[in-house]
């Protein structure tokens, strides 16, 4: 599996090095018009290239800050005190911050690649007829590219609301001035529509690709974030292909012998190659592009450590818990207990044992090569769950809940032991309350709690209090008053080097609070 995905990484980190020019620290643009596109896409590798590189600023992304963003403001996460993730534990980040800046230029790099794509279609339908690739080659490219072009925009459109529109290739170099967060939905929408239509199948396109069942999947997930109930329904009902892995198998949902299994949906490969010290830091899509530090933040380092709050969530017979945490007795861990715990004076844990080099048995290093998994088919259950209980089915939404429940080998919901357990499921409140217990324990550490709290409108209530009084000696009696406003803290700051670059967006466009 990793062998063919890498492939793709490869082909990526080549295409950018074409596709872009590194941006300065003042000015973040994508040079989509690098490549010529008239001596270009005259070939099925030329295409497959150009595709290839729309995927590779999702490795830039998710080597650290894809993952610190929504983990640290959420409350399952505890920094350490790490710059990269105390200011945005402690809602303290401003728009001077650099690791802002480097995704919101992530992401618009991302984009542009897409645009390369999606702009050149009629140069690639008409080589189609002389070149050896066919217009059904055409399709998939494109459907990739509108796919990830969605995702990009996604990306965005959760951590800064309304963003500028760049999805005209001739145009794309241009200012833009900010578009509504609704008219970026609806652009994702539109986007994951034509990519259900034009991408191909698991199992039939290449292992590590956009298939046609993870753009449905992500179309649903974008209707039930803009409360679109009957289409997230519709289009849930299109994703095939997968099931959930059975409990003893539960671990290769996180690990990297376990990539692109039935549970995966889309992933962000990784191969753990560094390359030369030049090549390491060059962030052109190889050297530190190919591995994330996600195993090394979360479980060597401790710069993110669980919050007691979520290894509470956990009923005390869940097995869940110990694969995805690291509670441990004593303070050793991993192969030949090489590694201690970092709380000094601690007893034990915990940290994160979910994306670690462990399940494999490596030594836990910053150079991880463990994929990022964007989407499971897990999260896709759960939603169906949330979908049929606000559209009044609550019988559909327990058996959603019950299928999560079986995998987990744990009691069902509807039954005298879960409703001892303070989890009836009568009503559609109890229904609600079930969700998010089950969304909170099964998808921990995946990105996913901060931008629930927000859909549900719970993130004042959870988010107000620090989910561990002291990092080294927690203390359930205290409460620490975290600096969360949900008026202001539901989305970051547009970066000020966009602000002072961007002609069509001035200080009064800035999101309030900043």
């Amino acid at each position: 599996m990793k062998k063919v995905s890498n492939y793709i990484l490869k082909c990526a980190a080549i295409c950018s090095l074409i596709l872009f020019v590194t941006c300065d620290e003042d000015v973040p643009v994508e040079n989509t018009n690098a490549l010529n596109p008239e001596i270009f896409f005259e070939s099925l590798s030329q295409v497959e290239a150009a595709v290839n590189a729309s995927y590779n600023q999702f490795q830039t992304i998710y080597q650290r800050v894809g993952y610190v963003f929504p983990d640290a403001m959420s409350d399952e996460v505890v920094s350490s005190g790490d710059p990269n993730f105390a200011p945005y534990n402690r809602f303290e980040f401003n728009a001077t911050l650099d690791n802002i800046a480097l995704y919101w230029t992530a992401c618009f790099n991302g984009i542009g690649a897409c645009n390369f794509v999606i702009g050149n279609e009629e140069r690639m339908r008409a080589n189609s007829a002389t070149s050896n690739f066919s217009n059904e080659d055409v399709d998939n490219a494109l459907g990739q590219a509108y796919f990830l072009r969605a995702l990009y925009y996604y990306h965005l459109v959760k951590r800064f609301g309304g963003v500028p529109l760049k999805v005209d290739l001739t145009t794309a170099l241009d200012d833009k001035p900010r578009a509504s967060e609704d008219q970026v939905y609806n652009q994702i929408i539109s986007d994951l529509q034509l990519s259900t239509q034009l991408t191909l199948p698991k199992g039939i396109t290449e292992v590590g690709r956009v298939t046609k069942e993870a753009a449905y999947g992500l179309l649903g997930k974008i209707y039930l974030h803009r409360e679109l109930y009957s289409e997230a329904q519709q289009a849930f009902s299109n994703v095939i292909n997968h099931n959930l892995l059975p409990l003893d198998q539960y671990r290769d949902n996180f690990s990297e012998s376990g990539e692109h299994n039935d549970e995966s949906m889309f992933e962000v490969g990784y191969n753990g190659e560094v390359g030369t010290e030049t090549e390491r830091w060059a962030q052109t899509g190889i050297g530190t592009s190919e591995v994330t530090f996600h195993s090394q933040d979360y479980t060597g380092w401790a710069n993110a450590r669980p919050s007691s709050k979520i290894i509470e969530e956990f009923e005390d017979d869940d097995p869940r818990l110990d694969i995805a945490i690291l509670i441990g007795s004593d303070n050793s861990y991993g192969p030949g207990d090489a590694f201690q715990f970092p709380c000094p004076g601690c007893v034990g844990g915990p940290v994160w044992y979910k994306f670690s080099q462990l399940y494999d048995e490596q030594n836990v290093s910053e150079n991880s090569s463990v994929n990022v998994r964007i989407l499971r088919y897990a999260d896709i259950v759960l939603m169906q769950s949330e979908v049929e209980m606000n559209l009044g089915n609550n019988t559909a939404a327990v058996d959603f809940l019950n299928q999560i429940r079986d995998r987990a080998e744990m009691p069902r919901y509807g039954t005298a032991t879960m409703d001892a357990r303070g989890f009836p499921v009568n009503t559609s409140d109890q229904i609600f309350k079930a969700i998010v217990h089950e969304r909170f324990v099964e998808l921990c550490g995946e990105q996913v709690r901060f931008d629930d709290l927000v859909r549900w409108n719970l993130d004042d209530q959870e988010l107000s209090i620090f989910p561990d009084a002291n990092f080294n000696n927690p203390d359930p009696s205290l409460q620490v008053i975290r600096n969360y406003d949900p008026s202001v803290h539901r989305v970051m700051p547009i970066p000020q080097n966009e602000i002072d670059s961007n002609t069509q967006i001035g200080s009064g466009d800035q999101n309030p609070g900043y």
